[in-house]
């Protein structure tokens, strides 16, 4: 539980000095999330991203599944972005940290693991993008495959 403190106030430190930098684009996105595993759940992610420069960005989202009730599964990726494309339709290669944690009625586990991957993003207007992500997660029942699909916005 200290280890996920710990991540959880870097990850605010890392926002923190983002927001301080002049230049970069910050944007939102949300979309559904299913995990390519037998017996995997329904998820539904939402996350922020600061632009950098022109091709370099982080990500940082969370993801809620739909268990059954009386579970709790949600998952916190902390990503980096490569962008290779252009404004019209630009892809991109994924990686960074994965926190995955699972509770139940006075029980709890997580895990934590390495997310790779690639997605695109086709611009609908100025301001709203169709997203789609492909990401392999290490700690998805010993590694598995998680796509997402959703849209982008600007503020």
């Amino acid at each position: 539980m200290n280890f996920k403190k710990l991540l959880l106030g870097i990850a605010l430190l890392f926002s923190c000095v983002l927001l301080a930098q002049e230049k970069g684009d910050f944007n939102g996105f949300a979309g559904v999330s299913y995990p390519l595993a037998s017996g995997s759940d329904l998820g539904v992610t939402a996350g922020i991203e600061y632009v950098f420069a022109d091709n370099i960005s982080a990500a940082p989202s969370y993801t809620y599944y739909f268990v059954g009730s009386g579970i709790t599964s949600t998952q916190f990726d902390l990503d980096a972005r490569y962008y290779l494309g252009d404004e019209s339709f630009n892809w991109f290669l994924t990686g960074g940290i994965s926190i995955n944690s699972v509770s139940a009625t006075g029980v709890s586990a997580s895990n934590t693991g390495f997310t790779g991957g690639a997605g695109a993003i086709y611009s609908l207007s100025d301001s709203m993008n169709l997203l789609a992500v492909v990401k392999y997660h290490s700690e998805i029942n010993g590694g598995g495959v998680l796509p997402m699909i959703g849209v982008s916005f600007g503020f």
